[in-house]
């Protein structure tokens, strides 16, 4: 016998083979009723897993179909950690690490340069901290802010997306420490814990220069 998938997956298995459906055509695949299926194809329509396109007619009332979203491929595995590290590491046996070190810091400051143009429609140090974190927790981190009053704010990331590649080198973290130095160069930066080091979170003072 083969595994027993949920009603879930098995209805984004069927859209992912025939890319739009319609609820009579996506019924065909099950065995259970109607009702059950559309509720859990009501929760992957609420998560964002699928859209619902209507279907106006003439006569009658219109219908629907139902195709997957980009952020279905979540439910799907992939390996894109993996090959983006393997490739790192087959760049570094061929080149050497002085080429992987340039390319990681072409990255930084790519990314630098995205932020600080979004940072700069901002006034103050505050609006500038909580715009940072809005910006990085869309791509992927999970940051927080503690504000310490007259001791500056301690930033803190609990997810990192490229853990895997600091793990194996540790200079993304430099990157990233030069890079909130070049965002905030009137603040002193600090690094007090990181991930990489096995801590809860990566977390940087951020505070004014002492004069």
């Amino acid at each position: 016998m083969g595994e027993r998938i949920s009603t879930k997956d098995k209805i984004i298995q069927v859209l992912k083979e025939q890319g739009t459906s319609t609820m009579d055509a996506l019924m065909e695949h099950f065995t259970i009723s109607e009702t059950a299926v559309r509720k859990q194809l009501h929760v992957l329509v609420q998560k964002g897993f699928i859209e619902v396109q209507q279907h106006k007619k003439e006569i009658g009332r219109p219908h629907h179909t139902y195709r997957l979203t980009e952020k279905s491929q979540e439910s799907f595995p992939n390996r894109y950690k993996e090959l983006s590290l393997d490739l790192l590491h087959d760049l570094e046996e061929l080149q050497g690490n002085q080429l992987i070190s340039e390319l990681l810091k072409k990255q930084s400051t790519k990314e630098r340069e995205q932020l600080k143009k979004h940072l700069n429609v901002y006034s103050t140090m505050e609006e500038k901290i909580v715009a940072l974190k809005d910006l990085q927790n869309r791509s992927g981190y999970m940051f927080q802010v503690e504000d310490e009053g007259a001791d500056g704010v301690r930033l803190n990331n609990f997810h990192c997306p490229f853990l895997e590649v600091a793990k194996d080198y540790p200079v993304v973290c430099q990157h990233e420490k030069e890079m909130y130095e070049a965002l905030f160069p009137d603040q002193e930066i600090k690094t007090k814990s990181l991930l990489i080091d096995g801590d809860q979170c990566c977390q940087w003072r951020i505070a004014t220069v002492s004069e």
